[in-house]
């Protein structure tokens, strides 16, 4: 399992904005090793319980919430993983774990019991949680990633 400690910020930008500041930005950072021309696609499978308690906790600007999601960033890879991310103010903590393309497919269709196979904690945590709240898959949103580090110094 991987564990990110971070902090986002998001900002709505035109695209002329954007290819601006990625072009600013390239010159001083590393680009990230999986970038092609114009990055890599990313798709996510959302899960949410059957009243969308998530996504109304989101809009509704709940300090302390979470989202489980099922990512892939190459759609022939043989895994995907298996994300929950939990948000407190403006810290955030994701957690990850990476699942064979077969149990994400079963994941897809709503059967959790793959994730007993896996020895870490974690995949009985995302098992009970999305089993007792009865997660299901939600929302599929897709999109392109230009990926950028800054160097080690």
């Amino acid at each position: 399992m991987n564990r990110v400690f971070r902090e986002e910020k998001k900002f709505l930008i035109s695209l002329p904005e954007a290819l601006q500041i990625s072009s600013r930005l390239s010159q001083v950072m590393l680009e990230d090793a999986h970038n092609g021309i114009h990055g890599y696609r990313i798709r996510s499978l959302y899960f949410d319980t059957i009243d969308d308690t998530d996504y109304y906790e989101k809009a509704a600007g709940v300090e302390l919430r979470r989202k489980l999601r099922l990512r892939c960033y190459d759609p022939a890879a043989d895994f995907a993983m298996l994300e929950m991310k939990q948000k407190q103010g403006a810290s955030q903590l994701k957690r990850s774990l990476r699942v064979t393309r077969e149990d994400a497919q079963t994941l897809t269709r709503g059967d959790y019991a793959p994730l007993l196979r896996y020895p870490e904690s974690f995949a009985a945590e995302c098992y009970a949680l999305m089993h007792s709240r009865c997660y299901r898959p939600k929302t599929i949103v897709e999109y392109d990633r230009k990926a950028l580090a800054v160097p080690d110094r």
